[in-house]
């Protein structure tokens, strides 16, 4: 009997994370969304648990935005290379390629 308990537990406690974690991504979301970098934390000593709630948040929008300024720093770099690639090919190639990638890009 307690097995069973110990596993209807542990799944319980498995679902409830998941839901957390749903609930906090979809905060962070919609405040980065609506408000962006302008979301800040507001600590008000009546209310405890919802500057600690702002103050999560806030850390979730930070980390958001660093990741997608990571993101679209590492994809500028993979464009830049890409052109310079398709620039190198083109030069290297005859002039028939030439002509036809200068009538069809320029």
């Amino acid at each position: 009997m307690t097995a069973i308990f110990q596993t209807v537990v542990r799944d319980s406690v498995k679902v409830l994370v998941g839901a957390l974690l749903l609930l906090y991504t979809g905060l962070v979301l919609t405040a980065y969304a609506t408000e962006g970098l302008r979301y800040q934390p507001r600590f008000r000593w009546t209310e405890p648990a919802r500057s600690g709630e702002r103050l999560l948040v806030w850390t979730g929008v930070k980390l958001l935005d660093g990741f997608l300024r990571l993101t679209r720093s590492m994809f500028n770099q993979l464009f830049l290379a890409s052109a310079e690639i398709g620039l190198w090919l083109t030069d290297r190639s005859g002039n028939e390629v030439r002509r036809k990638v200068r009538s069809r890009f320029l």
